[in-house]
């Protein structure tokens, strides 16, 4: 494959990527916010899951609350971190491409509740751990990917160093 097709096809799934958690995130947070009243839940998993509708106006477990417009700046300047890392990286990988792409798609989610709602609507409800939703989870998923990528590539040099 050239290199112009797989930086082409790189682009592709990163940008595919953040626009499908973008609208996932976006259409379940519609969902609950329509369907489930604000304070309340529903139980998926007795005791376990919960469907729980909570707006926070903080951070990830609640904490810096009513700090919507530093949230704004730190997402806008995250957004940007993430393109950049992306341009200047231009990893020829699928999983590193994909994984940054769900750290900008989750961003942009809760970028966009910040800005319309001036809080992030959570619901996704584990009984004992915490609310969230779709873009904190993939935000998460795309950090985890990130770092096993870069510990497989630091091990795999290591390994290379000795031989």
């Amino acid at each position: 494959m050239d290199l112009k097709k797989s930086k082409f096809i790189m682009n592709f799934l990163f940008v595919l990527s953040s626009i499908i958690i973008i609208v996932i995130d976006q259409v379940t947070k519609y969902m609950v916010n329509t369907k489930i009243p604000l304070n309340s839940s529903v139980e998926i998993i007795p005791n376990i899951i919960f469907i729980s509708h909570i707006k926070n106006s903080g951070a990830a477990f609640g904490i810096f609350q009513n700090r919507t417009n530093v949230f704004i700046v730190i997402s806008i300047i995250a957004i940007i971190l993430i393109i950049i890392l992306k341009i200047k990286l231009n990893l020829d990988s699928i999983f590193y491409n994909i994984s940054l792409g769900f750290i900008l798609g989750g961003a942009i989610g809760n970028l966009i509740d910040r800005i319309v709602f001036r809080e992030v609507i959570d619901f996704i409800h584990l009984r004992y751990f915490a609310v969230f939703n779709v873009a904190d989870s993939f935000i998460c998923i795309g950090f985890g990917i990130v770092i096993i990528l870069i510990l497989k590539n630091y091990f795999k040099r290591g390994a290379n160093k000795k031989n």
